[in-house]
């Protein structure tokens, strides 16, 4: 009777123990799974696929920034200042279409009064599977549904509670500040923006003997993609304005399409793209790839592809001003010219002139 009564203690000490972390947890929640962050408390945000979702559920913001790597250093003051707007910004560093419209759909279903959408159309994406995630990207199921029940998961889970909750506490502490967006996922300081290191990172393929062809499978899943993951948000929202962007990888972007043969697929994707997208009035829809000045620039570039932070903050400038948007009198003309410019562009001698630099 003594070891019963001492075993029912011992339950009630364990679940009273439970309790309390599980309570603590959720009123600080690092993850903004109940609630927007604590008054009293400051936040380090820099858990995308565990904070975004939170961040779109229960912040005050009326303008949203989304995308891969390519958006991360957008400064969420400078959108504030152009566009008159509050601005989040939940990048998600290799995400899929499909991954960044869920979260949006999140934050869509959760804030009607989202006003701007910002958001980076990456041309690797394009031909991504039909709902398909990025396999090699740890994802917080628990968070991102809505059962309750799941939820013992981040309540009673040590790493959260050690490495999260109690940061949260240790955080505002020592007197640091709840990161704003500006600083969340940037990662402009501390590269190497040189054109000659960006030649001797770039693994240039042999030239290939093919020409892939784009297919009718191609044609397929890229309006799936566009019109289940773009256009019928968009028309779904009709009072929100979305500005959507081709992100301008550098020339060298081209050169390595060419070399596998690919130029040709990828025009005609970006083109069929660009036909679907407009079909929505309130998408406004820009290509910086007429801008040579910049993508031939590789001293603004950390590798082929990603830019620094002041070629973001002329992204935003130029949507702004209504820059290179593509319109339906406008698109294919657009992606003919750049079609033509990079299959003449003689990149044999730029990659020569850095290398020598080295």
């Amino acid at each position: 009777m003594e070891s019963k009564k001492w075993s029912v203690i011992l339950l009630a000490f364990v679940l009273a123990i439970l309790f309390i972390i599980g309570s603590v947890t959720a009123w600080v929640d690092p993850f903004f799974h109940y609630h927007a962050p604590q008054d009293r408390l400051q936040y380090p945000i820099n858990n995308q696929r565990y904070q975004n979702n939170g961040i779109v559920r229960h912040f005050s913001y009326d303008a949203l920034i989304t995308g891969t790597s390519m958006t991360e250093n957008f400064m969420a003051s400078e959108c504030d200042a152009l566009f008159d707007v509050n601005t989040v910004k939940v990048s998600f560093s290799g995400a899929t279409f499909t991954e960044l419209n869920e979260n949006l759909r999140r934050a869509l279903d959760s804030n009607p009064d989202i006003k701007l959408v910002i958001y980076g159309l990456d041309g690797w994406f394009l031909f991504s599977g039909k709902d398909t995630w990025r396999t090699d990207a740890e994802y917080p199921t628990y968070l991102y549904d809505d059962n309750p029940f799941n939820d013992v998961n981040y309540l009673l889970n040590k790493e959260v509670l050690l490495d999260d909750t109690l940061e949260v506490l240790n955080y505002t502490r020592t007197g640091q500040k709840t990161t704003d967006f500006d600083t969340y996922s940037n990662w402009n300081t501390g590269q190497n923006y040189d054109a000659a290191h960006v030649v001797s990172t770039y693994n240039r393929m042999p030239r290939s003997e093919n020409v892939h062809p784009f297919t009718d499978e191609d044609v397929d899943l890229i309006t799936y993609n566009m019109n289940h993951c773009i256009v019928d948000v968009a028309k779904a929202h009709p009072d929100t304005q979305f500005y959507y962007f081709f992100p301008p990888y550098s020339c060298l972007y081209w050169d390595d399409l060419i070399q596998r043969g690919q130029l040709e697929r990828q025009i005609d994707a970006f083109t069929l793209a660009s036909s679907l997208l407009l079909e929505a009035e309130n998408i406004h829809l820009f290509s910086f790839y007429e801008d040579y000045e910049t993508t031939g620039d590789l001293n603004q570039y950390r590798d082929n592809a990603h830019y620094c932070q002041d070629v973001n903050s002329l992204i935003l400038q130029r949507m702004k001003n209504g820059e290179y948007q593509l319109t339906k009198e406008n698109y294919q003309a657009h992606w003919q010219r750049v079609f033509e410019y990079y299959q003449a562009f003689d990149f044999d001698a730029l990659i020569a002139q850095y290398s020598e630099e080295k």
